[in-house]
């Protein structure tokens, strides 16, 4: 047991440098308060879900134009702005201040007037076959939610519909109008209600805690393999004061020496990502999943895939400027492709597969389980820690193998 020696010194000195160990906590848990007040969510859980922001002009002055907007209102998930023209939307569009911009052109009534029932039934392949334009309906999305316009243009062409039907149907076909009104008197009240499904309640989250979900933990793992900086430079001053060396010559082996140097930054991790976490839960609000037990694999084996990270590190560097450039390119470089800096559902598939080669990528995988989801996927949190570990030990071989090259 001659590495616990080397373990408690390293942590006697680990624990003098305080503002390195304040640091590592301050730190992540500083960008995580900036990214989550730059999203406006710090200690709102009880705000709402952001809306789809559409701008409207309506150059029809018709109630049938007033009816679609006021139908396209009760949508919780968008936010109506009515605007005055369409200068003034294109403008707040450039500016990002609506999401979707649509314009209702002054022919939108006297298109509806020459509609006829099959085209509202059949409305595939009759006047409406073009959609919106075919009735006078333009829409248009900002550069910051591309696909959004895509979105909006059928919930608009479907209340555009729903509006225009009755008043086609009762210029045109009067008769049918009845018909389908007695018919649906008839079916409501036949309609028995205990015969109704039972409707469950529906829990959803708050975006505060979808946004801190991901924050928190992507930062938390980032912010661990830090700790390749420190080992790396650890091992480095004990090796230019000549510790290292009388170490060596000490009754202590090789590998004894490595586990020594490894287990005070294996503490110094777990601990670091238990109190980020424990800051999640406090200052955010952020939920722990319905299997907070399994965060106890994950960290455990992230903390290990770091550290043996570090350790690898730490035998192949030779100056101080070789540690900032080494470790610096690692930490960033990994935590870029890995998912660390956004989210990887974001990234291109080529670049997720490509994330897959670094430890970084498989904890969030098995965070995201574990706190985005409401029945993670267990097997597959399992199979993120067994990847990590696997990460750990063919780190530590390869520190092992440089470790008896050194002089």
């Amino acid at each position: 047991m001659t590495f616990w020696k080397i373990t408690k010194k390293d942590l006697r000195l680990l624990a003098r440098d305080r503002r390195t160990l304040v640091g590592l906590v301050a730190l992540p848990l500083f960008f995580i308060t900036i990214f989550g007040i730059s999203v406006g969510q710090l200690f709102t859980e009880k705000e709402k879900t952001k809306k789809v922001r559409v701008g409207v002009v309506n150059e029809d002055p018709s109630a049938l134009s007033t009816q679609l907007i006021s139908e396209v209102q009760k949508i919780d998930a968008i936010e109506v702005i009515e605007l005055a023209d369409r200068d003034a939307a294109r403008e707040q569009l450039s500016d990002g201040k609506i999401d979707v911009m649509a314009r209702i052109g002054p022919r939108y009534h006297e298109l509806v007037e020459q509609l006829d029932v099959g085209d509202i039934i059949f409305s595939d392949t009759g006047k409406l076959a073009a959609g919106l334009p075919s009735l006078d309906i333009q829409v248009q999305s900002g550069a910051f939610l591309a696909s959004a316009a895509q979105v909006v243009e059928k919930l608009v062409f479907a209340f555009a519909l729903r509006t225009v039907a009755p008043e086609v149907m009762r210029t045109r076909d009067p008769m049918l109008v009845l018909k389908l009104f007695v018919k649906a008197k008839r079916s409501a009240h036949d309609q028995d209600p205990s015969d109704l499904p039972a409707s469950e309640p529906v829990q959803t989250k708050t975006r505060a805690e979808i946004i801190y979900a991901y924050l928190v933990p992507s930062y938390t793992v980032m912010f661990v393999f830090f700790v390749v900086n420190l080992m790396a430079r650890s091992m480095l001053g004990e090796r230019d004061t000549g510790t290292l060396a009388r170490l060596l010559v000490g009754p202590v082996t090789r590998s004894e020496l490595m586990i020594g140097k490894t287990l005070p930054f294996l503490v110094i991790s777990l601990v670091q990502t238990v109190l980020l976490l424990l800051a999640g839960k406090t200052l955010f609000h952020m939920s722990w999943g319905p299997s907070p037990w399994m965060l106890v694999p994950v960290i455990l084996a992230t903390s290990l895939a770091a550290t043996a990270l570090g350790l690898l590190v730490a035998t192949v560097v030779r100056t101080d400027s070789q540690v900032t450039a080494y470790s610096s390119f690692l930490v960033l470089i990994m935590a870029g492709i890995s998912g660390c800096l956004m989210p990887r559902g974001w990234q291109p598939e080529l670049m997720q597969n490509m994330g897959l080669v670094t430890p970084h990528a498989w904890a969030i995988i098995a965070y995201e389980h574990l706190l985005g989801r409401e029945t993670p996927n267990l097997h597959v949190v399992w199979s993120c820690c067994a990847t990590l570990v696997a990460f750990a030990l063919a780190y530590f071989v390869a520190a092992v193998w440089r470790f008896r090259q050194l002089d």
